[in-house]
């Protein structure tokens, strides 16, 4: 079982948000965690903030092969293998997709979904009988939404990637989890509503919740075993909507999203 004291956990994105507290959650569960992410000065900061001789960081861009294989080596270096490795960098640039740039979208595609699945095939071969491998999607993983086209186009590939990824290693003793979690209150979910377009200057979307609280639940819920988790009622009520309702929920969701 990959959640026990000894463990270790590689986590990208691990420099803030999500990322950084799923680590300091595994710390509490006695869990050396390693942090990757591309800015050296923002992982010393995370270290710095987590604590722990348990902590250190790798300084990696998920998007190229050369920086994981380096990244990799490094991590061999200290340990045997990992118990878990969890998926949480990505970015976002919300605007309509005639507005964003070439590079806008390849940026986003590149990190979110390309670097996600270039990351796994990294480690998976060091991942131990018994371990996991979580990763983060988003309700743009659910459904789309006007002015986040191709963020909804990588979350919703880390789903299909995930799924067959899971199918390949039935029975092999790595365990595949996929997270929805809903806005939560993190450096890049700031910075996205700072930067919305103005037409969705309107849009209500509720109270963020804590990344420590969404965190918890996305740890729990992969320990008991889920592929699907859903860290909030209202994604887990979104994926039951579309799921079962797909012509109710898309009616709603055309009123109630925000749209040019």
């Amino acid at each position: 079982m990959w959640l026990r004291e000894g463990g270790v956990a590689a986590v990208t994105g691990g420099s803030s948000g999500i990322g950084f507290a799923i680590a300091a959650a595994l710390l509490e569960k006695g869990l050396s965690v390693v942090l990757l992410a591309r800015r050296v000065s923002l992982l010393e900061e995370a270290k710095k903030k987590l604590g722990s001789e348990r902590v250190y960081t790798v300084s990696a861009d998920v998007s190229s092969v050369e920086s994981l294989n380096s990244a990799k080596k490094e991590i061999m270096a200290r340990h045997d293998g990992l118990d878990l490795l969890v998926n949480c960098a990505g970015i976002v640039k919300p605007a309509l997709l005639r507005d964003l740039s070439v590079p806008d979208i390849i940026s986003q595609v590149s990190t979110n979904l390309l670097g996600l699945m270039l990351t796994i095939r990294t480690f998976i071969d060091s991942i131990a009988e018994g371990g996991a491998v979580i990763s983060i999607s988003s309700v743009n993983g659910i459904f789309g939404i006007a002015g986040y086209a191709p963020y909804a186009a990588s979350k919703f590939g880390i789903v299909g990637f995930s799924d067959a990824v899971r199918r390949e290693l039935l029975g092999k003793g790595v365990s595949i989890h996929v997270a929805f979690p809903p806005d939560t209150d993190t450096p890049q979910y700031r910075n996205e509503c700072d930067h919305m377009p103005e037409w969705m200057n309107g849009w209500v979307r509720g109270n963020p919740l804590p990344p420590e609280v969404v965190a918890a639940r996305i740890v729990k819920a992969a320990a008991r075993g889920r592929f699907l988790i859903f860290p909030s009622m209202s994604t887990k009520f979104y994926a039951f909507m579309v799921h079962h309702l797909p012509l109710l929920s898309r009616f709603l969701i055309d009123k109630i999203a925000p749209r040019p």
